[in-house]
């Protein structure tokens, strides 16, 4: 997908799973947090088939974002209790938001025809379900409302 979408669909569920404690900062957050998997764009390989092969590889791995949800976690709840003790950052709920936001990159991009593996290290053919286009405004645009609405208005 896209990386708008990505984008929108972190921020609408950092949004609604830690929207009460961030604010409409979690729709920020959530929003670079959605787009995270796809950073491996920088690193540069040998040749264009390589780039398309290994891209989407292992940081779109659902055992390295499991991991990765738990580190960010971890390092949330225990920063959110040495600086913000009433603002009630909670490791399990922490957990959530941001294993919700970083798995839901790849499936959602399982979605199109370039599939993904998301079973890295395991030797598994990509999951490709071949359902939604790479750039898809019907999916998007109804979805970017919501989070547009939730920024404006705020989150309760």
């Amino acid at each position: 997908m896209d990386s708008i979408t990505q984008a929108v669909l972190g921020a609408a569920l950092q949004g609604s799973v830690l929207g009460r404690i961030q604010g409409r900062r979690s729709l920020l957050y959530g929003a670079a947090l959605g787009t995270l998997p796809d950073l491996d764009v920088i690193i540069r390989y040998a040749d264009p088939v390589s780039q398309m092969t290994y891209h989407r590889g292992f940081s779109h791995s659902v055992f390295v974002l499991t991991g990765l949800a738990l580190l960010l976690a971890w390092l949330v709840s225990w920063l959110g209790q040495r600086y913000w003790p009433q603002k009630g950052y909670r490791w399990p709920r922490l957990f959530l938001a941001f294993w919700l936001v970083l798995i839901t990159h790849p499936v959602l991009d399982a979605f199109t025809v370039y599939g993904t593996q998301l079973f890295w290290p395991l030797p598994f053919t990509p999951e490709s379900w071949a359902a939604v286009f790479i750039i898809d405004p019907v999916y998007t645009l109804p979805l970017l409302a919501a989070v547009l609405i939730a920024g404006f208005k705020g989150l309760q």
